[in-house]
């Protein structure tokens, strides 16, 4: 049976880590991938450090990303990620500013994957 890309948007808007609370996480709200073949499904989001920080990016629990920024301009990031961490429902994506002095901005964040036809 063949297999079609298909995406989720997770959000569109920005969250700026550490929050002016302090927190240094950040828990989307929950999503799925309708009709979720098997094989490796690809992360997307847009990233703006200020400073030296440490990004780390959890998906139900599974480590997929962790990489410190030093240089201010924004960029897109793209992350592979391993074939049975993203599930059909209740996905739960954490992002978190672990290290350094600096903050993180994250915006569109989206996650492609194969879609069984």
């Amino acid at each position: 049976m063949p297999n079609l890309t298909d995406y989720a948007v997770v959000q569109d808007t920005s969250v700026k880590l550490p929050k002016s609370n302090g927190d240094i996480d950040h828990d989307y709200p929950k999503f799925g991938a309708a009709g979720l073949a098997a094989g490796r499904s690809i992360l997307m989001f847009k990233i703006n450090p200020e400073g030296t920080a440490e990004l780390k990016v959890t998906l139900n629990n599974s480590d997929v990303l962790t990489s410190t920024f030093s240089t201010d301009p924004t960029r897109t990031w793209h992350e592979i990620i391993d074939d049975g961490v993203l599930k059909e429902s209740d996905n739960v994506l954490t992002i978190t500013r672990n290290d350094g002095d600096g903050s993180l901005e994250v915006s569109d964040v989206l996650v492609m994957y194969q879609h069984e036809v």
